[in-house]
């Protein structure tokens, strides 16, 4: 009779599930549940939150800036790449072509694919100033359960 009523009893939950596994599965904080109740935002989003622009850039896992510098066509041509952009990526193009002086449409160049702007030569230093002196960079946070 036992069986008639529940075909698959090896289904049914024997115990409930631990918090742990409720926090998980329901994205609710688990133990810094007394930071997040806090008045003051954590450090890495209240960098964020006090830039006016309307884009951000991630930092890497050394606290840098994603700028690097590429050689192409045998050494021949330079140029540097900026990584991690969230937001709008084209205001960032008209904010980098505007410090760096740049004329030219096609010197700085938004790969919409991978979210990465390419500009021609190395600007390494300048760019890492200019998002130095606007501050929008931003670290992730990953809270581990």
């Amino acid at each position: 009779m036992a069986l008639s009523q529940f075909p698959l009893s090896f289904l049914r939950p024997r115990a409930l599930p631990r918090a742990s596994t409720i926090n998980h599965f329901l994205g609710a904080p688990g133990r810094s549940l007394t930071t997040a109740t806090s008045s003051t935002p954590p450090p890495s989003l209240e960098s964020a939150i006090s830039s006016s622009r309307p884009y951000r850039i991630a930092l890497t896992k050394s606290k840098e800036y994603p700028v690097y510098h590429l050689n192409k066509r045998g050494g021949n041509m330079h140029i540097t790449k900026v990584k991690h952009i969230e937001g709008d990526i084209e205001a960032l193009k008209a904010d980098l072509q505007k410090t760096l002086k740049l004329k030219d449409a096609k010197e700085v160049v938004i790969n919409q694919l991978t979210r990465h702007i390419i500009v021609k030569g190395h600007h390494r230093d300048e760019i890492k100033e200019f998002l130095n002196t606007n501050k929008v960079g931003f670290t992730e946070v990953v809270e581990l359960l």
